[in-house]
């Protein structure tokens, strides 16, 4: 019997035009008309979430995981954040990664809540703005005092996971070849997946999780069905249950239609 269906965002809910589908929010809204859960976990921060949480119903009392699992919270319909768990890393070691990733020659991003701060906007910040749909303040991150919950170190490079190295105490994981997320070592979707469970009395036998990329690897783990989408990583569907069609075939859907009818 499944209770809640964990949904990643870019690249499995979202089309690779970055838009949900008539077809996957029909799906969705029909999930939850059965009662199940619909919780999206994502590496985007809380405010490039939102639309998307909106477009699709998922306020609260419906709940979100975001920053790569640094923070659950909920939306209320009027777009008013209510945060339920926040992880932030220290701030000494958040500065490190900053120094790191200027000299490995990236893009770095300070996530600390609803806040997107960046030391400049250049190309790769502006393609990020084109995706996520809001745009971030200017600081100076060397001096920056809140922790934030996560970086994001954006490169050029075929694979950025290997131009940084981050402290200890920290993980770094690639999201996409371009995207390094780097969070505290004992934060990631699994984590607080597991805690939304155990706040809804649900077994995580009763959990239907589909993603695509690594950084979603511990949330497949822990779900009682994995699913990955066609166009996943190849870690993915080499762990996946079950292998839907693409996030451009409403790959989503055609799960939720098979496992939840």
């Amino acid at each position: 019997m499944i209770h809640l269906v964990a949904i990643d965002v870019d690249g499995t809910l979202l089309t690779s035009s970055h838009e949900i589908t008539p077809g996957t929010a029909a799906a969705i809204e029909r999930v939850r008309r059965t009662g199940v859960e619909v919780v999206l976990t994502t590496s985007r921060p809380p405010r490039a979430l939102w639309p998307i949480l909106r477009a699709l119903g998922l306020t609260e009392p419906a709940v979100f995981i975001a920053s790569q699992g640094a923070l659950t919270g909920s939306y209320s319909a009027d777009g008013q954040l209510r945060v339920l768990d926040r992880q932030p890393m220290p701030v000494g070691l958040a500065r490190e990664v900053v120094a790191a990733g200027r000299a490995g020659g990236m893009s770095v991003s300070w996530f600390a809540g609803e806040r997107w701060l960046v030391e400049e906007v250049d190309d790769l910040i502006r393609q990020e703005v084109a995706i996520v749909g809001c745009a971030p303040d200017l600081a100076d991150l060397s001096v920056e005092q809140e922790a934030p919950d996560k970086i994001l170190l954006l490169g050029h490079a075929a694979d950025t996971a290997h131009v940084v190295r981050v402290p200890a105490g920290l993980v770094a994981i690639a999201s996409t070849p371009t995207h390094l997320e780097v969070t505290r070592a004992d934060v990631d979707k699994a984590r607080a997946l597991g805690l939304v469970c155990i706040g809804l009395g649900v077994a995580d036998g009763q959990v239907v999780a589909i993603g695509d990329g690594r950084n979603d690897l511990g949330m497949l783990a822990f779900a009682g069905v994995a699913v990955a989408v066609a166009n996943a990583h190849p870690e993915v569907l080499a762990v996946a249950d079950l292998i839907t069609a693409s996030n451009d075939e409403d790959g989503v859907a055609q799960a939720l239609a098979l496992l939840v009818p």
